[in-house]
């Protein structure tokens, strides 16, 4: 092991690792970050029973006490584990780089992406889970979205939007259409009859979230290598076939629905907005290591403020 001395916190390698962004990855997009001061800690549900929007008797008679009302706090709690991967970068390597290769920033970014990759792939699981968003039904035959005789996706998620309102009394403004999703629903008679009366010529993202009336359609297009190490790649995409209509804030707030947030710890020393890339010498090895590192937890905060649609497509 190093010596505490050797290591260096690199921070220009850390802005890096904090600006670099895989734009087939949806996880900060779907469970926005919330920055906390502690590894672990409690968070407040607010009015778990609806008391709000109780009915209540506001009449008081002269000389009487007002009627008394209330709400009731419960919490939860979360633990941002640890998320690191090391890269090592041998002197043979850095001494015959050729200009264009760049030893430590390549090592950033790869490590950064199997990390964001690790981070979707678990969001993606844990959002398709019908054990979790229990609002949900498997499609199958005449009923999945790519069979165009039968079916109606635009009119299968307005009628699936009550059902989110009824239990969270938010509005859902987010579409999630993983691409073997997106493929067939953007070429769907019902779709395509619909967009006759705009005046875009392409059916893409922005015209599919004013047809379904959503702020925004998320289309996740991250690929997985699922074969084992030494053998042919075998890609498949992370999202997979389902479908989810979900409220997600512009921003994390207090007292504000998010079917998911990711808490991530701020405070680890040597931290920049919980990241951190570290680098230290290894003389016996004659290499350098490079370490990204992040601590986060992504829960299903408000699990009523989803839909899925488990095998949309066939």
């Amino acid at each position: 092991m190093p010596e505490v001395s050797q290591v260096h916190v690199d921070a220009a390698l850390t802005n890096l690792a904090v600006g670099y962004r895989n734009p087939a990855f949806i996880s900060d997009e779907l469970a926005p970050i919330v920055p906390v001061r502690k590894q672990f800690d409690r968070y407040f549900i607010y009015d778990s029973e609806r008391e709000a929007f109780r009915a209540s008797d506001d009449r008081r008679a002269p000389g009487a006490e007002a009627n008394e009302v209330d709400f009731a706090l419960s919490t939860d709690s979360y633990h941002c584990e640890d998320h690191a991967l090391t890269s090592v970068i041998p002197d043979e390597e850095r001494d015959n780089a050729d200009p264009p290769i760049q030893p430590n920033i390549d090592r950033t970014e790869f490590l950064r992406d199997k990390i964001d990759l690790n981070k979707e792939i678990e969001l993606a699981a844990l959002l398709t889970d019908d054990a979790v968003i229990t609002q949900s039904e498997t499609l199958s035959g005449d009923d999945q979205w790519s069979d165009f005789a039968n079916s109606d996706p635009v009119a299968a998620v307005e009628a699936k939007k009550a059902a989110v309102i009824e239990a969270v009394q938010t509005m859902p403004n987010t579409l999630v259409l993983p691409y073997e999703v997106y493929a067939k629903v953007r070429v769907h008679p019902a779709v395509v009859d619909r967009a006759k009366f705009t005046t875009l010529n392409v059916i893409g993202p922005g015209l599919l979230a004013q047809i379904f009336d959503v702020e925004r359609v998320l289309v996740p297009r991250a690929l997985v290598n699922t074969a084992p190490p030494g053998q042919a790649a075998s890609m498949a995409f992370v999202w997979g076939k389902d479908a989810l209509l979900c409220h997600v804030p512009s921003r994390p707030a207090l007292k504000t629905i998010a079917v998911a947030a990711t808490f991530q710890w701020t405070g680890a020393a040597g931290s920049l907005a919980g990241n951190s890339v570290e680098m230290w010498r290894e003389d016996r090895r004659k290499s350098d290591v490079i370490r990204v590192q992040r601590y986060y937890d992504q829960k299903a905060i408000a699990p009523g403020a989803a839909y899925l649609w488990k095998a949309a497509v066939a």
